[in-house]
């Protein structure tokens, strides 16, 4: 590798050229073999068409100067602290890589299915895994201490996404990832994320099949099975970051999330009726992560098709609110503001009413109320008018 260019893969077949320019963007274009047998991947930015595609000055802010569909294989926060630790174990500083390089290190192990040659990326295969053993590592690098494990998290979770500590893992043939308590995390932190994913569940949200490993000294561990991978094969996924080419932290609006699958599905109403839902959750849950980057589409079968809901958990934000708005607002959010946003794309007001009633029904318990199935425990104060804000 020359550090200039990068070749993008996709099951084995060549997507394109990433190339840097002279002033720190990173440039691409299809294949000849792409053009003729493949998919735009990124329909708003990368129509499938002849050319060279450089994707716009803002792109250095959050986005390493590529555009969102690349940008999405980067690691987030937790990705990229392990990054930094392991090259400086080499003695090398992450600041002097170029962005091509860091996806380089990403290879053919990153989130989705886009891989990049030539590949630093190394190969590693668990097998026993001590699960609170890694938990400890993982305190260990967030504090900043060293760790002899250091390779072994890099080699798990080193292209993963998120903020959260968490490994990826293969399992009889079925593809998985764990999640580890943050700093600022509660011991229930896990606990809680897989009881609102069977909340979600049974307020009729598509998920993959989520599992609570037992733990030692917490109250376990989330374990969620990936949906970029479907009987051992790469499935082409792209966030709503991605094709919006924004980035994690951008604020946006559900009409925003909406829009974009009525585009791409070509206005399936299943998919639609399954972000409202979400939609819906969110509100009622307290989940104010909503950002672009927890709202992904899926490529297969030669459709565009809305993925499973994800990273559904109990959440603030520093501004205290929604960071997709619901009918322009991010907190105080009401039933109507619900039913207006989902009228606005074609659900019945009927239908919108039986939809919201069903999500509350089942929604996480946060105050003691009764509502939902599941019973959440409270973790901090001032819970307990969630519920009633929306009537």
């Amino acid at each position: 590798m020359d550090g200039r260019t990068l070749d993008v893969f996709y099951k084995g077949q060549s997507v394109g050229t990433l190339a840097e320019t002279s002033d720190r963007l990173v440039a691409f274009a299809y294949s000849d073999s792409w053009l003729r047998d493949g998919f735009s991947i990124s329909p708003i930015s990368l129509p499938l068409r002849e050319g060279v595609f450089v994707p716009g000055a803002a792109s250095r802010d959050g986005l390493h100067g590529l555009f969102g569909v690349f940008a999405d294989s980067l690691p987030d926060s937790w990705g990229e602290l392990l990054l930094l630790r392991s090259l400086k174990k080499q003695g090398i500083h992450l600041d002097s890589l170029t962005t091509l390089t860091r996806l380089a290190y990403v290879g053919n192990a990153g989130m989705g299915a886009l891989e990049y040659y030539p590949s630093k990326a190394s190969d590693y295969s668990a097998r026993e895994l001590d699960y609170d053993e890694i938990a400890k590592e993982c305190e260990q690098i967030l504090e900043s201490k060293t760790t002899e494990q250091l390779d072994l998290l890099f080699r798990l979770g080193g292209s993963s996404g998120g903020t959260r500590p968490k490994i990826l893992l293969s399992e009889c043939g079925r593809d998985w990832i764990v999640k580890f308590p943050a700093r600022s995390d509660e011991r229930s932190s896990g606990r809680r994320e897989y009881d609102y994913s069977l909340c979600a569940k049974n307020a009729g949200i598509l998920m993959t099949e989520t599992q609570l490993i037992p733990s030692r000294y917490c109250d376990g561990y989330f374990k969620t099975e990936r949906f970029d991978r479907q009987e051992g094969q790469k499935v082409f996924t792209v966030t709503f970051a991605g094709i919006l080419e924004q980035n994690m932290h951008a604020l946006s609006e559900y009409d925003t999330l909406f829009r974009v699958v009525n585009v791409l599905t070509r206005e399936d109403r299943t998919a639609v009726e399954q972000l409202f839902r979400v939609m819906c959750f969110n509100a009622f849950a307290h989940n104010y992560d909503d950002h672009l980057k927890n709202f992904s589409m899926l490529y297969d079968d030669s459709r565009w098709k809305l993925a499973p809901a994800y990273d559904l958990t109990y959440s603030e934000t520093y501004f205290m609110g929604h960071t997709s708005a619901v009918n322009g607002k991010r907190n105080g959010i009401t039933a109507e503001d619900l039913s207006a946003v989902g009228e606005r794309w074609g659900i019945k007001k009927k239908r919108c009413t039986e939809l919201i009633s069903e999500v509350k029904e089942n929604a996480p318990d946060l105050t003691g109320m009764g509502f939902g199935r599941v019973r959440i425990k409270p973790d901090a104060a001032g819970l307990g008018d969630r519920l009633r804000e929306i009537k």
